[in-house]
């Protein structure tokens, strides 16, 4: 069975992989806009532009998986 793409997609594989559900918390809270609660749309659009070259209309889930375990892995380095 196919986990679905953009944003339910990557909560369906996150809670595939509780794991990564502090992880996704953490990075979520690191990248907030200033005294807010969610990144700006052009942070955003800047981090998929640098991921992929171009902006893109939907996250694939593969590709925050990835990320969350590299910066799980990061993280118990320090």
């Amino acid at each position: 069975m196919s986990v679905g793409q953009g944003f339910g997609g990557v909560l369906l594989a996150l809670t595939r992989r509780p794991v990564l559900l502090w992880e996704a918390f953490r990075a979520g809270f690191a990248m907030r806009a200033h005294r807010g609660v969610l990144p700006s749309s052009v942070y955003i659009d800047w981090r998929f532009h640098t991921a992929y070259g171009a902006g893109m209309s939907e996250t694939r889930h593969e590709d925050v998986e990835s990320y969350l375990k590299w910066r799980r892995r990061m993280r118990a380095l320090s």
